[in-house]
C-alpha cells in the first residue's frame, strides 16, 4: 500500500500558489487536481512547476480557457489534463472529472441534473476498465460542483449535484474534490465524510490530502 500527496486547488488564485516559491513553499505532493475556475494561466504556472501534469475540470465561468489578440480564438492550459467525463490515471491515482455546475441560466458548462447523471453513466465502460485493470474503479471524483449535502450553497446556482451522490454509492472514491462553494470564516468547513465513507473536500483556494493506493 502506497499514499499519493495531493494538491487541490480552485476558484481563488492563492498567494501561496502563484509564487515565485511555489512549490518549495509547501509540503511535497505528488499530483495537482484543480476543481474548477482556476485561471489558464496559473495552470500552465502549476504545469512548469511540477513533474506530473495537472489533473483540471472546467467550472461555470470558464476561466480556464486562454486568449491571445483574436478573442475569438481561445485554447485550453497546455501541459494540463483536461479530465472532464473521463477517467485518467496520474500518479498512480485514478480520477474520474465532470466539469461546470447545475444549470442555473443559459450558457455553456452548465447542465442538468439529469445530463449529469447521463455523463456519469457514459462514463462507466471507463471505470470498469480500470477497476479490471487495477483492482479499483476510481480514487478521487473531480467536479467543479459540489455534491448534496452540507458543502453545497443555499442559493441556486450553487445547488449540490444529485449525480455525484449516486455516484459515491456506486463507485465509492475515496475522495470528492469539489470547488464552486466560497469558503469564509475561520470556522468555514473544508471537508466532511459521507455515510458512504466517501470525503468530500473543498479545494477553494488550495487544501492538501493523501490517499492511499495499492
Amino acid at each position: 500500500m502506497g499514499v499519493v500527496r495531493v494538491l487541490a486547488v480552485s476558484d481563488a488564485v492563492s498567494p501561496v500558489v502563484y509564487s515565485e516559491n511555489f512549490p518549495g513553499n509547501l509540503p511535497p505532493f505528488d499530483v495537482v487536481l484543480s476543481a474548477g475556475d482556476m485561471p489558464g494561466h496559473v495552470l500552465e504556472f502549476i504545469a512548469t512547476k511540477t513533474r506530473t501534469p495537472p489533473v483540471y475540470v472546467i467550472g461555470n465561468h470558464a476561466n480556464a480557457f486562454l486568449r491571445g489578440e483574436d478573442p475569438d480564438e481561445a485554447r485550453l492550459p497546455g501541459g494540463c489534463i483536461n479530465a472532464h467525463r473521463r477517467v485518467v490515471r496520474v500518479a498512480g491515482l485514478i480520477v474520474a472529472g465532470l466539469e461546470g455546475c447545475a444549470r442555473y441560466r443559459p450558457g455553456p458548462h452548465q447542465y442538468a441534473q439529469a445530463t449529469y447523471h447521463a455523463m456519469l453513466a457514459g462514463m462507466t465502460p471507463q471505470l470498469v476498465w480500470h477497476r479490471a485493470r487495477y483492482g479499483r474503479a476510481v480514487d478521487v471524483l473531480l467536479t467543479h460542483a459540489a455534491p448534496v449535502g452540507p458543502q453545497a450553497g443555499d442559493d441556486w446556482p450553487h445547488r449540490g449535484v444529485g449525480a455525484f451522490n449516486r455516484f459515491h454509492g456506486l463507485w465509492r472514491p475515496q475522495v470528492h474534490v469539489h470547488g464552486h462553494v466560497h469558503l469564509s470564516g475561520a470556522n468555514a468547513r473544508r471537508s466532511y465524510v459521507t455515510a458512504n465513507g466517501v470525503r468530500v473536500l473543498n479545494a477553494y483556494e488550495f487544501a492538501t490530502f493523501e490517499v492511499a493506493v495499492p
